[in-house]
């Protein structure tokens, strides 16, 4: 598996000279199986810089997935849920205008995130805010919201869902192919003590990202905004047994120069831990 990051930040964009190094786009990865299937996770403003990457790693034969109606999808977008920061890159997302792409927007798990994802990226893309609306881009778009707690696809991996604390609901996901996990949480707030779930969901992964967008002092200003502090990631880990641990959704009120303090204070705990980095990659 490969995890690359093309968007690390939360809340909003920030595109400033002191954030170069960490970088400024809004949440977005790519998980590159081994069997070399390419699957995004969440649509910040980072996805707009996938579409070379893709190209480069175009899959030889489009996916089938039995379960939708749609029977080849060249590109599979996974959301763990849809505030503004996970959504608002895909307008600008160059395949979804290729007529000749077919595209899988989804988000999994036993509670639904919204009645409607359809409707949430048609709203985004009104006349008032957008010059081109969701049906005219051009691509084959399928939305898919299935009741379900884990699922086995055609990529030869299964993955697994939970639903966890963040204002409007989010989820975290745990991938698993040929022996080696991945685990995506971000958009997390525990309370006052970790959650259970996400650790049993964590178990013994190879890669963690976590939520980690404050402080354990700024965390405490900050109850009831749906995130974690870098501590808190680093207790999941500890917890978990993960081998690495990838902190991710940085605030955009911390720059360069204040993520690299922060991270040394992290590998102090979790030698292992490290903060993301737009443009940098992972292979497990």
């Amino acid at each position: 598996m490969k995890v690359t990051f093309y968007g690390t930040r939360g809340s909003t964009p920030v595109p400033e000279k002191d954030y170069v190094q960490f970088g400024g786009n809004t949440s977005c990865i790519m998980l590159t199986t081994d069997s070399g299937h390419n699957l995004i996770l969440d649509a910040g403003t980072g996805i707009r810089n996938l579409d070379s990457d893709l190209i480069k790693n175009s899959l030889d034969q489009p996916l089938s997935f039995p379960d939708l109606d749609i029977p080849a999808l060249d590109i599979i977008i996974i959301l763990s849920h849809t505030h503004w920061d996970h959504i608002q890159g895909f307008p600008f997302f160059n395949p979804a205008y290729d007529p000749q792409k077919n595209i899988l927007i989804f988000i999994c798990g036993k509670d639904r995130v919204c009645s409607d994802l359809e409707s949430v990226f048609a709203a985004q893309m009104q006349s008032d805010f957008f010059p081109v609306p969701l049906d005219k881009m051009g691509s084959k778009i399928k939305f898919w919201q299935p009741d379900m707690s884990q699922y086995t696809g055609p990529l030869g991996n299964t993955t697994k869902f939970l639903k966890h604390n963040h204002p409007g609901g989010a989820y975290s996901y745990r991938f698993t192919e040929g022996g080696k996990t991945f685990i995506y949480c971000t958009d997390i707030e525990h309370g006052d003590e970790i959650d259970p779930s996400v650790v049993e969901l964590s178990k013994d992964a190879d890669l963690l990202i976590h939520d980690a967008q404050y402080t354990p002092d700024e965390l405490k200003q900050k109850k009831g905004w749906g995130h974690s502090s870098w501590e808190q990631a680093v207790q999941v880990a500890e917890q978990a047994g993960v081998k690495r641990l990838a902190l991710f959704h940085h605030d955009p009120e911390h720059d360069d120069s204040f993520l690299l303090n922060i991270e040394k204070e992290c590998r102090k705990r979790f030698p292992n831990a490290f903060f993301a980095r737009e443009g940098s990659a992972v292979e497990f």
